[in-house]
């Protein structure tokens, strides 16, 4: 069976993925939005911006929010723990995602994973 959130029913949907290596990033208890959340460039913005349809300006504006955002590591942690599957998270569009997920279940670690997104520009939205 494979480990991607959509053939897995045991994952996903307000449960952390057990397969990521966290390695030294946060914990799960860490990297719950409710900590992190009220310091991010999104607070009080709505969640029209973040979740527009996938090729709108908007989306555009929500990726280029993020990179000024000082808790977008934590963000994009968030998303890819909990494998988000929509909206963009820490600058980076739900596609952008999905290939970093594929990464982290072929056994790559969450810091490798989000040190080499933080680095590489997702402006490129599909």
């Amino acid at each position: 069976m494979s480990r991607t959130p959509r053939s897995n029913r045991d994952v996903g949907y307000g449960r952390p993925m057990p397969w990521i290596d966290t390695g030294r990033e946060p914990n799960t208890r860490e990297l719950d939005s409710t900590r992190w959340h009220p310091d991010a460039a999104c607070t009080g913005a709505g969640d029209w911006l973040w979740f527009a349809d996938a090729n709108s300006p908007l989306t555009r504006r929500a990726v280029a929010t993020c990179h000024q955002c000082p808790v977008r590591r934590a963000c994009l942690a968030t998303a890819l723990l909990y494998a988000e599957e929509f909206g963009v998270w820490g600058g980076v569009p739900a596609a952008a995602r999905r290939r970093l997920l594929n990464r982290l279940a072929a056994g790559a670690d969450l810091t490798s994973v989000l040190d080499d997104a933080l680095r590489s520009p997702h402006d490129e939205v599909a």
